[in-house]
């Protein structure tokens, strides 16, 4: 029996190394890894974005519906407002075809169970024939649910050159209308 103590006592020293040097490593990659999750919040929100922007482009109802909650709230750029069932419903609409959505994080801030993501849009998408596009700044709300980041409040705000641009084309197109109007009134 003392012969078999002996002859293992020698094994005890690597194992305790082993296991100490065990120990340092997941300390180490517990640390690195708080630090890349601190540092991937963009990323990880990017890709969430990223999802988003392919369900559109595909018209791929169950893969929005993984990144919309039922509770979604949606403010369109003109302000108009709608559910998760809406904006599933407005992927087979008729007159619109969406050809590319690209929304890009600029920002992430972590509230606990909540995170507010802010970025800029660029959707194309063809309406009655005619391309549109629409470009801007969103704000997200995800909600974590078990795990799983879906939003909850959706906002965009269209870019403010498209906002003056629509106001000089209806100024102008007013105008035309003014003067063509003033100008028969004018001659009746």
């Amino acid at each position: 029996m003392r012969e078999w103590h002996f002859r293992n006592l020698y094994l005890i020293p690597p194992i305790l190394f082993a296991l100490f040097s065990a120990g340092f490593q997941t300390n180490a990659q517990q640390a690195s890894s708080a630090q890349a999750s601190r540092l991937s919040d963009k990323q990880a929100f990017q890709q969430i974005e990223d999802r988003w922007s392919q369900a559109i482009a595909k018209r791929d109802q169950y893969a929005l519906e993984l990144v919309l909650s039922p509770e979604l709230i949606d403010i369109s750029a003109s302000g108009d407002q709608t559910t998760r069932d809406q904006q599933v419903a407005m992927l087979f609409e008729k007159n619109v075809e969406p050809l590319s959505l690209d929304q890009r994080v600029t920002d992430v801030r972590t509230f606990g169970e909540l995170v507010v993501v802010i970025g800029s849009y660029d959707e194309q998408l063809r309406v009655n024939g005619k391309p549109v596009r629409k470009t801007g700044m969103f704000t997200h709300i995800y909600h974590n649910d078990r795990g799983n980041w879906l939003c909850v409040n959706a906002q965009r705000t269209p870019a403010v050159e498209s906002v003056h641009e629509k106001a000089r084309g209806a100024a102008k197109h007013n105008h035309a209308e003014h003067s063509i109007t003033g100008a028969s009134g004018s001659a009746q």
